[in-house]
């Protein structure tokens, strides 16, 4: 039986939703580990994230890292219709925005042309297929930023075989789980 994106987006949030905090949190430093030893990460010089919201794959400790590294660190803010990437220079600079997300307050807008861009999202495949939350924000982005690397952030629970992908759905180029980095290249 083919699930409809609507049922799959509530089933994989229902299974999420029921992990435990230490659950989400000892995934989550696997995760950001598995990240940290792949050479998309070491030879980046523009990383770009998302801070966590709910049971999401919890990146801030590898933002730490970036940032000790001394590499272009950046979270999402959304203006209108469009995302938009902002650094930071530590992890105290957020406030509460749209969706109740956590947003940078910077002003120093970035491109993730060339970088690194860690992308959250309810359902990923390996053939590079995602599904997000339903508004299209990092499908946009990517359709204007076409030249980075996109690496799709999940639980190995939320891979599933196809993700029902639209013309407008841009593939990512990996997929990093607490099993390790699914490059789809």
């Amino acid at each position: 039986m083919v699930q409809t994106k609507k049922q799959i987006r509530l089933s994989l949030k229902q299974k999420r939703s029921v992990l435990s905090d230490l659950e989400v949190r000892s995934l989550s430093e696997t995760i950001c580990d598995v990240l940290q030893k792949h050479l998309c990460f070491q030879n980046a010089d523009k990383i770009c994230l998302y801070y966590p919201l709910g049971k999401e794959v919890n990146l801030l400790p590898l933002a730490s890292a970036a940032l000790a590294l001394r590499k272009q660190t950046a979270f999402p803010r959304v203006n209108g219709s469009e995302l938009e990437f902002y650094q930071v220079q530590t992890l105290s600079e957020f406030v509460q925005g749209t969706f109740g997300v956590m947003e940078p307050v910077s002003s120093e807008k970035i491109s993730a042309e060339h970088g690194l861009v860690l992308v959250p999202g309810l359902a990923f495949d390996t053939e590079g297929g995602r599904m997000g939350y339903g508004k299209g924000y990092y499908d946009r982005y990517f359709a204007r930023y076409p030249e980075c690397c996109k690496i799709g952030i999940c639980y190995e629970m939320q891979l599933i075989s196809k993700v029902p992908c639209d013309q407008h759905d841009v593939r990512m180029d990996g997929v990093a789980t607490e099993q390790g980095l699914h490059d789809v290249f």
